[in-house]
């Protein structure tokens, strides 16, 4: 039959499904080799642009706290001119102490008494005036060894090939999966690998876009309170940023995964229902694993989750058998 023109077995043994995933992985190397035709020359950009949450994140932070620290030295609010200024040119506010006389020296640009200013001695404490001058943000990620940049250059590569080979990828994954199905259950690979898809990206995106920009502040903030500064690593960083979009969209295949256990006869929509609770306490559990070690990233993880998986059960519930199968497929029975 035409639908089964890709899945020629319809019982394999176990050496021949070896032999058919060695076949398989070599295929989604092949795609992931041509990914990296595109990967390597856009890595650059992408680290790059990877960092822009984080120095936008941190930008905020730090204007947010001088300007406490502002109204609270000043005893008023600070002006909205002034803050406007300040986002404009990236910089935030810095106490120092000066000596008076030096100050009226570059105030008038006497550029032989500044010369000679160091000859006079240190002012006496009691003589110094406080001011308050105005410095740039120190908003970028940093390296500690001279290999890390290559290093993280080569996994955005590798990131970047992952997300463009994925179609062929996830196609030969579920290829593989259809060889050892009934030649009747193969047709769901035309529902299941377009589906596939778009969940994974909706993953990586929602956690690119909404997720890490929460879990940065989130963790500046829980750090602000801690007296803790920050001063992230380009290694840290980067790697952080590069995996959580591709954890989020490989966990987003949840809902498919329940439609496949319960077409198969595994588990029924009823046990779903039944179990919610213990699928709640899983999900929390791969969010814990797939996330960094901080709360809100777990949370941004899992409450998408719990309501995908309500989600496929509604998919199991009320989703036609026939509305999976492709125009060309057909059940050969």
């Amino acid at each position: 039959m035409k639908g089964d023109d890709l899945f020629e077995k319809s019982a394999m043994t176990f050496g021949e499904h070896l032999d058919e995933l060695r076949i398989v992985l070599t295929k989604a190397t092949i795609c992931l080799a041509l990914g990296l035709v595109v990967g390597i020359p856009m890595a650059s950009r992408v680290v790059s642009y990877m960092q822009v949450p984080l120095e936008r994140s941190l930008e905020n932070f730090y204007n947010k706290r001088s300007l406490s620290e502002m109204s609270a030295t000043s005893g008023g609010a600070v002006s909205d001119d002034l803050k406007q200024w300040m986002e404009q040119n990236k910089v935030v506010s810095q106490s120092v102490w000066i000596d008076p006389k030096r100050l009226a020296r570059i105030e008038t640009g006497d550029a032989e008494l500044l010369a000679n200013a160091d000859s006079e001695g240190l002012p006496s404490p009691s003589q110094m005036l406080k001011m308050r001058m105005f410095v740039p943000v120190k908003a970028n990620t940093e390296a500690l060894g001279l290999q890390e940049p290559f290093m993280i250059w080569l996994k955005a590569a590798f990131v970047v090939a992952i997300v463009v080979a994925s179609p062929g990828i996830f196609y030969y994954l579920w290829q593989f999966i259809s060889s050892g199905l009934y030649p009747h259950e193969r047709r769901y690979v035309y529902f299941f690998l377009p589906t596939s898809l778009i969940l994974f990206w909706a993953g990586a995106c929602l956690a690119f876009f909404v997720i890490f920009q929460l879990v940065i502040e989130f963790l500046l903030e829980f750090n602000a309170s801690m007296g803790i500064g920050a001063s992230p690593r380009l290694t840290d960083y980067m790697s952080f940023a590069l995996l959580l979009p591709l954890g989020f969209g490989i966990a987003f295949q949840l809902p498919l995964v329940m439609l496949v256990i319960e077409r198969l006869g595994i588990i029924t929509v009823q046990t779903y229902l039944s179990q919610w609770r213990i699928a709640v306490l899983a999900i929390a559990f791969i969010s814990m694993i797939l996330t960094p070690a901080d709360m809100a990233s777990m949370i941004g993880m899992s409450v998408p989750l719990v309501g995908l998986y309500f989600l496929g059960i509604a998919m199991c519930q009320y989703l036609p058998r026939s509305s999976m199968q492709s125009q060309h497929a057909s059940d050969p029975r």
